[in-house]
């Protein structure tokens, strides 16, 4: 029974941060940003973002770490360990397939959080003191650099689905 209890509370946790890391995505990108657009005031809602922004990136890393390690351990409690997962044809099985996809998605979803948080946000806050163009030409860069992680993210919750549910086809 404390192995069950254990798996438990590793897809509790692993929920959880997929929680955050998803509600988080769809507050700024649904509810935040297009309220602060409609209030037409650049500078506030440069400061909004900018201050959520960096509230936002510790929860997101955290929460991206913990699914990094909860999803390894529930594989392990699924009986995938290191010996399946370099198993070509482990790869080649229906659940195979939907862990890569998931995976590759999730590894996107980190490069490109990461490029956002080390090059793209830091390069837009200097922007705006040098060069207004220049920085809002940024801006939407960012934006579409946080759309497309919002796509990927929305495709590991589908790939997630699949690999408890089964695939559709």
């Amino acid at each position: 029974m404390g192995s069950h209890v254990t798996y438990l509370a590793v897809t509790l946790l692993h929920i959880l941060a997929a929680m955050m890391w998803v509600g988080s995505l769809l507050f700024m990108s649904l509810l935040l940003v297009p309220s602060l657009r409609a209030m037409k005031d650049p500078p506030l809602m440069a400061r909004l973002i900018q201050t959520v922004g960096t509230r936002y990136r510790v929860a997101g890393w955290i929460s991206l770490g913990v699914l990094l390690v909860t999803g390894c351990l529930a594989l392990s409690f699924r009986g995938i360990g290191h010996e399946v997962l370099l198993d070509m044809s482990f790869w080649s099985t229906p659940f195979g397939e939907t862990l890569g996809w998931k995976l590759l998605l999730f590894v996107g979803v980190v490069l490109l959080s990461a490029a956002h948080d080390v090059m793209s946000g830091p390069k837009l806050r200097r922007l705006r003191e040098e060069d207004p163009a220049a920085a809002e030409r940024q801006r939407r860069m960012a934006s579409w650099m946080g759309r497309i992680t919002l796509i990927l993210t929305l495709g590991i919750v589908v790939f997630a689905v699949m690999l408890v549910r089964g695939r559709p086809w």
